[in-house]
């Protein structure tokens, strides 16, 4: 079900296209909605001519406009465009626009990498893997890389594991676990590394990282014991139940009800795998 959008300014003819999040937006409620929700994503690009000539033009609101572009000519910042913005939509309470402001200062004192990071981590947090992904790699691929932290560098390299865990890619997942831990020699990393072994049932590979990494015998326990719990939770008993349901049809000689609901589960795991992989 999508959002029910109460707009007291026009509604524009055409609309804007925010390339990040491959959106139209047709009010300037929608677009603070956007901010709202996306303020990690803001870059100093959000701040452009052809917004302000949409807000004028097809928004009809020359007066935003003027007061935008004068922001943009006097080289203010980001925090200063956005708040004139929600200030004049009305859409969002004092509290949010103030958290919003808040964040967007904070990310102007960082260093461009820093908040590229950030973006990394709240693309992740929206589901957003495959993009979130993208991010990471051109972090770790950039110059600024080898000018940061140890910290830093194993945090984007378990980060990049989850993203890939979340899209079942588990080899995958584990490289990045280990380059983790190599920087930063962090428990969680080689815990997460382990997990995804026994995500894909590949003991050899587990045992031999146990082996590989010196991991202490409690931890190994701990780990094996979470992923015998996460087999047994009630959503895999439920699922599992389904498909005893579903089996027991075909038994019975009710070939059309066995397939239709056999391909109603492979098209919602297909609709929802595409959902986390869009960009």
């Amino acid at each position: 079900m999508g959002e029910l959008f109460i707009c007291n300014e026009p509604i524009a003819a055409l609309p804007y296209y925010i390339e990040g999040i491959s959106w139209n937006v047709y009010s300037i409620e929608e677009l603070c909605y956007y901010i709202e929700h996306n303020t990690y994503l803001l870059e100093k690009d959000f701040m452009t001519e052809e917004l302000c000539t949409w807000i004028g033009k097809e928004v009809k609101n020359l007066k935003l406009a003027e007061r935008l572009r004068d922001i943009m000519r006097m080289e203010g910042s980001l925090s200063e465009f956005v708040l004139v913005l929600l200030v004049e939509c009305g859409y969002c309470s004092k509290e949010t626009i103030k958290e919003v402001v808040r964040i967007l200062q904070e990310m102007e004192e960082m260093s461009d990498f820093e908040c590229s990071k950030l973006r990394a981590d709240r693309l992740m947090e929206k589901e957003k893997y495959l993009s979130s992904i993208y991010e990471y790699r051109n972090l770790l691929d950039s110059n600024d890389a080898g000018e940061q932290s140890k910290e830093l560098l194993g945090a984007i390299w378990h980060n990049l594991g989850t993203a890939y865990a979340r899209l079942f890619l588990f080899q995958e997942a584990i490289s990045c676990y280990e380059k983790a831990y190599a920087y930063n020699a962090n428990v969680e990393s080689l815990k997460e590394c382990l997990m995804a072994y026994g995500c894909m049932q590949d003991e050899a590979g587990f045992n031999q990282a146990v082996l590989t990494y010196q991991v202490h015998p409690e931890l190994v326990q701990s780990i094996q014991n979470e992923i015998a719990l996460a087999r047994k939770s009630a959503e895999v008993e439920r699922f599992e139940s389904r498909l005893d349901e579903i089996a027991a049809t075909n038994i019975k000689g009710q070939r059309k009800q066995y397939q239709t609901a056999v391909s109603d589960i492979i098209y919602n795991w297909k609709e929802e795998y595409r959902r986390i992989c869009k960009v």
